[in-house]
Parts: structure tokens; C-alpha cells; sequence
């Protein structure tokens, strides 16, 4: 087996996507108040906990990407797919979404950047 490696940009992205999750996730379970003034619409208690758990769950699924598992990319495949519907059901906002989708998309195009003539896809596992 040949030793895996990842193109820069994708490691780059996949240790934003971990910070980003890591702070999402504090501030959805610890700081509430902030939280709905940033998101300019009151969002109620168990949404809070309820997208905490995904941020969670998000840093989980960027580790397991970085460890090479691919179970990582369709964990935050689902996760994505539930927020994109929460968000369009519960918010008047339309870039939320759409970011959503966006982060989504570089992901995937970035685990087609080939490293040693091999895809970062197709080095999981």
C-alpha cells in the first residue's frame, strides 16, 4: 500500500472545518443569547442543542476525514443535507443555506485534488 497523502489545500480545509464546528458548538451550547442576536431570529432552546450536536458531530466527521475514513465525507453529507432543510424551514435567510451547500461542494471538489497522482477520494477508506 502506498503511502497516503493530501493535497495542502484540502488538509487546510478540512482543520477549518474542525474550527469551525469547535465554535459553532460552543457557542450553540454556552453562549444562547449571542447566538440568536448573530443569526438575527430567535431560535429556540433544543434548535440550539440540536445544531450544537451537529457541530459535534461535524469536528467528528473532519477527524475521520483526516484519518483518512471515508464514513467521515457521508456523515457530513447528512449533516448538511438536515441543516440545509432547517435552516430553509426556519429562516427567512438565504445565504445560510446556501453556505451550507457551498462548504459542501469545496469539500467534495477538494477531495478530487490529486496528491502523487491520486485523489484525496480515493485514498479513503
Amino acid at each position: 500500500m502506498h503511502n497516503k497523502q493530501r493535497h495542502g489545500c484540502l488538509t487546510a480545509w478540512l482543520i477549518y472545518l474542525i474550527i469551525a464546528y469547535s465554535f459553532s458548538a460552543v457557542f450553540y451550547f454556552f453562549k444562547t443569547e449571542e447566538m440568536s442576536n448573530i443569526a438575527q431570529y430567535n431560535i429556540s432552546e433544543n434548535m440550539m442543542l440540536l445544531y450544537g450536536s451537529f457541530a459535534i458531530l461535524g469536528v467528528i466527521f473532519s477527524i475521520m476525514l483526516l484519518k483518512w475514513i471515508k464514513l467521515g465525507f457521508w456523515g457530513i453529507l447528512i449533516i448538511s443535507v438536515i441543516l440545509f432543510i432547517v435552516q430553509l424551514l426556519n429562516s427567512d435567510r438565504v445565504m445560510s443555506p446556501i453556505f451550507i451547500l457551498l462548504c459542501l461542494v469545496i469539500l467534495y471538489g477538494l477531495l478530487q485534488f490529486k496528491k502523487a497522482n491520486v485523489t484525496g477520494w480515493n485514498n479513503l477508506e
